[in-house]
């Protein structure tokens, strides 16, 4: 099944360059700062926020999932970040913040 899944994130003491590597690489794991769609024009999101739709069986296991490579992602680049995380499908939300 596919969820949609929020990401709001603020980098501690982040640099301009540091926030263009984070949307970088959160957008290898699906999560963007433009959506697009086929119904309407594409769009930003807000200054700090990504979204996308992942894959997984439950909306637990892709929070899970999502949330632990978001973490390492921000760990990689030695990034100090608070984000929260939403996993929605089904009429059901599953959240997390570090």
């Amino acid at each position: 099944m596919t969820y949609l899944v929020v990401c709001i994130f603020d980098l501690n003491e982040g640099r301009r360059e540091d926030y263009h590597y984070a949307f970088m690489d959160l957008g290898t794991i699906g999560l963007r700062r433009a959506i697009k769609s086929d119904a309407v024009p594409t769009f930003q999101l807000p200054t700090t926020a990504v979204m996308g739709m992942i894959d997984g069986r439950t909306v637990d296991e892709v929070r899970t999932t999502v949330g632990k490579q978001v973490q390492g992602l921000f760990r990689a680049r030695g990034l100090k970040a608070n984000f929260f995380l939403v996993v929605c499908g089904d009429w059901a939300c599953a959240g997390e913040s570090m």
